[in-house]
C-alpha cells in the first residue's frame, strides 16, 4: 500500500527564509516523563538498514557507540562513495515527543550523482510505513546543513500535495525549495518520490550540538530545532480521503557525512500529572516461585517516579499492609507476585484501602496471587491458569487506544513474552479491557480468540489496572512497555488527568451545559472534535458552579499566530494564541504561546497575569495540546472586608511554575473581588484556542 496523498502546512505564517543560524541550542527542560531510546551503551533498540548490505548487516561498523554516543561514518577511506540508510527502531511508535542530539564530524564521503559535493546531511524518519528499503515511505525531519527543520515526504507516489500556508516557493536550480516572501498555498514536486518544504528559518548550529525534537500525536506533527520551531505537518494520510497515518518507526538517517547523536530520548504525549509529589507502593512478595526479573521491575518502576513526579517505597514484607501505613500511598503494585502472601488481617487492611478510593496496579503474576481470596479475584480482574512453556513473539491489539497507559503504543505490538491464559475471560468481572492477544500470532492460547491481556475498572471506591506482560528483565528496559506501566500506575493512583472522585466535570467533549456568557446568556462557543473553541467576539464563558478552594485541570491549545524568527521588541506577543483561565473569575493564569520566547513583564503563559511570571518557560509549541493543574486557596472574608489574600500553586505541562504565590488583587479583565465562592472562566481574546478535559475538585478547608 502507498501514500495516494500527504497534506503539509507551514505551522507558521509570515516565513522568511534566513541566512543567519541561531545563537543558542535549546536546552533540554528537565520537564519529567522521558525515557532514553538510546540507552548509552548499545543499539538493542534499534535495527540497522543499508541499501548494500540491507538489514543488520553492517561489517564496516558504520554505526558504533562510543562514549554514550552514536557515531555514524567514522570510516578511514572518504574517497568511497558510502550506501545509505538508517537506523531504525524495533518498534513502531503513536502519540509521542522524541529529541536528541546532533553534532556534524569532519569526514564527508563522495555522492556518485553530486561531483560537485554536497553539505552535510543527515534527518529524523518518523511515521515510517511500509516495507525496508531506501527510502521508506515516510516523514523526514531534515537535518542537512543550513536546512535543519525541513519537512521531506519520502518514496511517496503518486506524488503528494504540498502545502505551505503562507509562503510561495521556487527552485533554485538544484531542486531545493526555499521560502520567498508571499502567501498562497502551492503544490511542489521535488526529486523523483520525494516532496520537500523548507524550514522556516536556519536555525542550526553548524559546529556544536544541535538539540531537535518532534512532537508527532496523531496524524500531526511539529518539528522544532535549537528551542525553534520550524515546521509542521498535518493530514498525514494514506490518499486525500483515506485512513490517516498515526503511527511508524522512527529512525536516524545515514548519507554521506559522519555524524554523531546523544541523548536520544522519547516521551508519551498523554496529559502529564501536575501536582504535588506523591508515594506508590512495589510489593513483590512470591511463594514457590519467584520472577528473575523483579529487581529490574523495582529499579525501572523507581526511575519513572523519578521522572514523573512520584516516589517509591519498594519492598517484600507483608508487614506493612495496616490501615495507616497503605493510606500513605495512591497506589500499590503488586508486581510479578505469586501463592499466597498476605494474612487475613493484611488482607482486611487492602480491602479497606482500595474502599477508601485506593489504587491498585498489577504486573504479570499479580494475578497467579491469592487463589483463596475471592475479592481480589474481582479486584486483579481475572486469575492466572497456565501458559506455553517459554517466552514467544505474539502481537498485542490495542482495544482502547486512547487510554493513559495506551495512548502512545502502536496500535498493533509485536513483542516476546510469557503469554498467560486466565481462569475466566476478565470480561466477566466488569473490566474495561485495553489490549487483548491475537492467538493466531503464536501457540498455546485458550481464551478462544477473546483474549484481554492488560485492562482497568473502578472497583469498589477505587481503581485497578493489570498487564499480564512483563515476564522478562528486557521488558523493562523496553520505552513501550515503560509506558505502558507508567499509564497504568497513574491511572490507579488516580494522577492520569481523568477527573478524580469528587469532581465536577465542567467539560467532557462533548457536554457544555456548564457554561454560560459573560452576561448569563446561552454562551456561544462552538463544540467540534471533542474540543471547546474560544469563538471571536463571542464573550468571556464561565462556569455554572461556583467554588472556593479547589484543584482544577484544564488541557488547552493555542493556535499558532506568528513565526518565533519574526518576533521582536515591536511584536504584539499579546496576540500570540491569548485566553486565559480565571480562577474565581477573578485572578487570571495566561494562555499564550510562549514556547521560544523569554518570560517578561508578568503576561506569558503560566504567568499569574501582572503579578507573577511562571518560574519556569514549561511551554509546548503551538498547535499542540497542553495542561494546567491548579491548587487554588481563596482568599479570606471577614464583614465584607478581606482578611488574606488569594494564594495559587500551579503546574504547566507536569511542571511546577508557580509555588505558593499569593494574589493580592483581581487581574485586568477579571471580575472585581468579592467575598464567596465563584465561577471559572475561560477568556475570549481573539484567538482561536481550544480547551478539553476540564474539571474541578473543590477542596476542604482546614
Amino acid at each position: 500500500m502507498r501514500y495516494a496523498a500527504l497534506m503539509i502546512f507551514s505551522l507558521l505564517p509570515g516565513a522568511v527564509y534566513a541566512q543567519t543560524p541561531a545563537t543558542r541550542p535549546a536546552a533540554f527542560d528537565g520537564s519529567p516523563g522521558w525515557v532514553p531510546l538510546f540507552n548509552g551503551r548499545n543499539l538493542d533498540n534499534f535495527y540497522t538498514y543499508r541499501n548494500a548490505e540491507r538489514k543488520n548487516i553492517d561489517p564496516e561498523h558504520v554505526f558504533k557507540v562510543e562514549n554514550e554516543m552514536i557515531h555514524v561514518l567514522d570510516l578511514p577511506d572518504t574517497t568511497k562513495p558510502q550506501a545509505e540508510g538508517y537506523l531504525a527502531t524495533n518498534n513502531e511508535w503513536r502519540n509521542y515527543r522524541v529529541r536528541l542530539q546532533y553534532k556534524w564530524g569532519e569526514k564527508k564521503f563522495p555522492v556518485v550523482r553530486h561531483p560537485e559535493g554536497l553539505p552535510r546531511d543527515s534527518g529524523l524518519l518518523y511515521a515510517i510505513y511500509g516495507p525496508d528499503h531506501v527510502w521508506p515511505q515516510c516523514i523526514e525531519f531534515q537535518f542537512q546543513e543550513h536546512n535543519a527543520g525541513d519537512i521531506w515526504l519520502l518514496n511517496s507516489e503518486p506524488r503528494p500535495n504540498v502545502r505551505v500556508s503562507a509562503a510561495t516557493t521556487q527552485p533554485d536550480g538544484k531542486g531545493i525549495y526555499t521560502f520567498m516572501a508571499g502567501g498562497k498555498p502551492v503544490s511542489v514536486p521535488s526529486r523523483a518520490g520525494a516532496q520537500h518544504v523548507i524550514h522556516n528559518a536556519d536555525y542550526e548550529l553548524a559546529s556544536d550540538w544541535n538539540s531537535v525534537e518532534l512532537y508527532s500525536a496523531g496524524d500531526e506533527a511539529v518539528q522544532v530545532v535549537n528551542g525553534h520551531v520550524a515546521n509542521a505537518v498535518k493530514n498525514i494520510r494514506i490518499g486525500p480521503d483515506g485512513p490517516s497515518i498515526v503511527q511508524g518507526k522512527i529512525a536516524l538517517q545515514v548519507q554521506s557525512s559522519e555524524a554523531l547523536f546523544r541523548n536520544v530520548e522519547i516521551k508519551p504525549l498523554f496529559a502529564h500529572y501536575g501536582g504535588p509529589q506523591y508515594k506508590v507502593l512495589v510489593f513483590s512478595k512470591t511463594g514457590a516461585f519467584r520472577h528473575a526479573s523483579i529487581p529490574d521491575g523495582v529499579r525501572a518502576i523507581e526511575e519513572l517516579g523519578r521522572e514523573n513526579n512520584f516516589a517509591v517505597d519498594a519492598t517484600e514484607d507483608a508487614a506493612v499492609f495496616t490501615d495507616e501505613n497503605l493510606s500513605r500511598y495512591k497506589a500499590i503494585i503488586f508486581l510479578s507476585t505469586t501463592g499466597n502472601v498476605l494474612d487475613d488481617s493484611e488482607k482486611k487492611s487492602m480491602e479497606t484501602y482500595i474502599h477508601h478510593g485506593g489504587g491498585y496496579a498489577g504486573i504479570h503474576s499479580a494475578s497467579d496471587t491469592e487463589y483463596q481470596w475471592p475479592w481480589y479475584e474481582k479486584l486483579v480482574g481475572a486469575w492466572f491458569s497456565n501458559h506455553p512453556a517459554g517466552t514467544h513473539p505474539a502481537m498485542v491489539s490495542l482495544e482502547d487506544a486512547d487510554a493513559p497507559s495506551t495512548s502512545s503504543l502502536p496500535l498493533t505490538w509485536t513483542r516476546v513474552d510469557e503469554w498467560y491464559n486466565f481462569r475466566t475471560n476478565p470480561r466477566a468481572n466488569g473490566v474495561h479491557v485495553l489490549a487483548t492477544l491475537d492467538e493466531s500470532t503464536y501457540t498455546g492460547g485458550t481464551m478462544h480468540g477473546d483474549h484481554p491481556i492488560s485492562w482497568c475498572h473502578e472497583f469498589e471506591g477505587g481503581r485497578a489496572w493489570y498487564t499480564a506482560m512483563g515476564h522478562t528483565s528486557e521488558s523493562f528496559r523496553d520505552p513501550l512497555f515503560l509506558f505502558h506501566i507508567l499509564g497504568g500506575i497513574e491511572y490507579a493512583a488516580g494522577t492520569d488527568g481523568s477527573p478524580p472522585e469528587g469532581a465536577t466535570v465542567l467539560f467532557d467533549g462533548k457536554d457544555a451545559s456548564h457554561w454560560v456568557g459573560r452576561d448569563g446568556k446561552a454562551m456561544t462557543w462552538p463544540v467540534h472534535d471533542g474540543v471547546l473553541e474560544s469563538k471571536t467576539r463571542a464573550g468571556d464563558i464561565l462556569s455554572k458552579e461556583k467554588f472556593d478552594d479547589f484543584e482544577l485541570h484544564v488541557e488547552f491549545r493555542v493556535p499558532a499566530v506568528l513565526s518565533p524568527h519574526t518576533r521582536n521588541e515591536n511584536t504584539n506577543e499579546q496576540a500570540m494564541g491569548n485566553s486565559g483561565v480565571y480562577l474565581q473569575s477573578h485572578y487570571e493564569m495566561q494562555i499564550l504561546d510562549s514556547f521560544d520566547h523569554p518570560l517578561k513583564d508578568m503576561n506569558d503563559n503560566g504567568a499569574v497575569y501582572e503579578v507573577k511570571d511562571a518560574d519556569v518557560n514549561a511551554s509546548q509549541p503551538a498547535e499542540t495540546w497542553q495542561n494546567y493543574d491548579i491548587v487554588f486557596h481563596a482568599p479570606h472574608w471577614q464583614d465584607g472586608v478581606k482578611k488574606t489574600n488569594a494564594r495559587v500553586t500551579a503546574w504547566l505541562n507536569g511542571m511546577l511554575i508557580q509555588h505558593d504565590v499569593e494574589i493580592p488583587h483581581f487581574t485586568t479583565k477579571g471580575v472585581p473581588e468579592a467575598p464567596g465562592p465563584g465561577p471559572i472562566m475561560l477568556q475570549d481574546h481573539l484567538n482561536p484556542v481550544q480547551f478539553r478535559n476540564i474539571w474541578v475538585k473543590p477542596l476542604v478547608r482546614e
